[in-house]
């Protein structure tokens, strides 16, 4: 009988230096993997011992790609949280299995469980947003600690998030309540996919700019968001120089109580107040 061997090459490139029409089945053992499949194949509990080739780990991790995941539903305790829910994941499957290409089937389906296992009907969680730049880099620190110690412990979703907000400046602060900028593509072109990923990191859960929607609405004016104790609290969207819209948490719009923070901030800064966001305020302030 053949035995099966693995040459290993940078990036996960492998070569397979046997004669495929002469080769007689060898299991595969967890000792001839390397670097994201050695780790997806421990996080998958993968049945190796049914596989004769990488090409077959693969083949497998695809099919339960497709089986588990495309087309799948996330139910939440309310429409507008699936709806964020199946955007977030469809950002993941594109930049993935579209977009990305250099990620083998079985580190994305690794990603996929991770970071979809606390989704339940009853509970309004999010996945961490996708960001191409913080997928790199884990998948890179993935591999330098495997090589470092194949016996390390090591969580996709941890590393992932350190990653993730390292993009952006810390915005802990012991102020109670902190306003901040991010800006649009007139105003900071070259740095919109950073921009991009802070707006989704501060966004309150409920708001559309969790999702994709963020690239949208960046495309064409700023967005300032209160945090009160490090918790979004409000959001003021910009339409160039003027405010278009005024957001709470809970996916409402201006209540009478955030009036008083809203034209100080206004006042202070000398912004200009859309004709619709004007009379809604002056509704509430005349109830």
């Amino acid at each position: 009988m053949q035995i099966n061997s693995v040459q290993y090459k940078s990036h996960n490139t492998y070569k397979m230096p046997f004669n495929n029409g002469n080769k007689a089945f060898s299991a595969m053992k967890s000792s001839q993997f390397q670097g994201l499949d050695y780790f997806s194949v421990r996080k998958l509990k993968a049945p190796i011992e049914k596989f004769d080739s990488l090409s077959d780990f693969y083949k497998w991790a695809l099919a339960k790609i497709k089986t588990d995941f495309a087309g799948k539903e996330y139910p939440a305790r309310t429409d507008s949280i699936a709806n964020s829910r199946q955007d977030i994941i469809n950002q993941w499957m594109y930049g993935t299995l579209v977009n990305a290409r250099q990620y083998s089937y079985a580190f994305i389906l690794a990603i996929l469980k991770d970071i979809t296992k606390m989704l339940k009907p009853n509970n309004d969680d999010l996945p961490l947003i996708f960001n191409k730049r913080a997928l790199l880099e884990t998948s890179q620190d993935i591999t330098a600690e495997i090589e470092n110690n194949k016996n390390s412990t090591l969580s996709f979703m941890n590393i992932y998030k350190k990653n993730l907000l390292n993009l952006i400046p810390s915005f802990n602060s012991n102020e109670p309540q902190k306003w901040v900028v991010i800006k649009s593509v007139p105003n900071d072109p070259l740095n919109y996919d950073d921009n991009v990923t802070r707006l989704q990191l501060l966004s309150h859960r409920t708001w559309c700019t969790k999702t994709s929607t963020a690239m949208m609405h960046l495309m064409y004016g700023d967005i300032h968001i209160l945090l009160e104790n490090n918790e979004p609290r409000l959001a003021i969207r910009f339409f160039g120089d003027q405010i278009e819209e005024i957001q709470g948490v809970g996916n409402r719009g201006v209540v009478k109580k955030d009036i008083p923070i809203i034209e100080e901030y206004v006042a202070r800064n000398g912004y200009i107040l859309g004709e619709d966001v004007s009379r809604e305020i002056n509704k509430l302030k005349g109830k």
